[in-house]
């Protein structure tokens, strides 16, 4: 299981240039409104996801959000478990998946920074782009940080 990245158990040796096993993982997502690469009304569709896992039955396991990022669309997610079907709102990972991730340290408009380096990295070992990137931005009176994934 990929530890949840609070700023109490956040170390650069769980995140930095690591690579997570994804295989058989399943998300939870909702859809929202991008404007230059952040989310718009983030508070509200951060209570609509955690309603909506609630009121079909899912449970949460693992409470890092992800973010996916679109031109002017894109996802809010959160892993999920459920004993019975998934439905549409629901992402999983069936096929071998692996996630590789790095820290990007700095504000949320820096990230394309990171992004560019993890995609390097990427190609680098496995030679071939990412299939999706996802972001964890985490801000603390330390220092602002964004934890990036790439899946491949």
């Amino acid at each position: 299981m990929v530890p949840s990245p609070t700023s109490r158990e956040f170390s650069d040796e769980a995140w930095d240039k690591v690579e997570h096993e994804w295989t058989g993982r399943c998300f939870y997502y909702v859809t929202a409104t991008f404007l230059l690469g952040k989310p718009i009304g983030l508070d509200s569709k951060l209570e609509e996801l955690n309603r909506e896992i609630r009121q079909n039955g899912y449970k949460i396991k693992n409470p890092m959000i992800l973010i996916q990022c679109g031109k002017m669309k894109g996802r809010i997610m959160m892993e999920v478990e459920k004993k019975d079907q998934y439905d549409a709102q629901v992402i999983c990972y069936d096929v071998q998946t692996t996630c590789d991730t790095v820290v990007h340290y700095g504000g949320i408009s820096s990230i394309g920074k990171g992004i560019e380096r993890l995609k390097e990295r990427v190609a680098a070992r496995r030679m071939m782009n990412p299939r999706e990137i996802y972001y964890m931005y985490q801000s603390d009176p330390s220092a602002s940080r964004t934890i990036i994934f790439a899946l491949t």
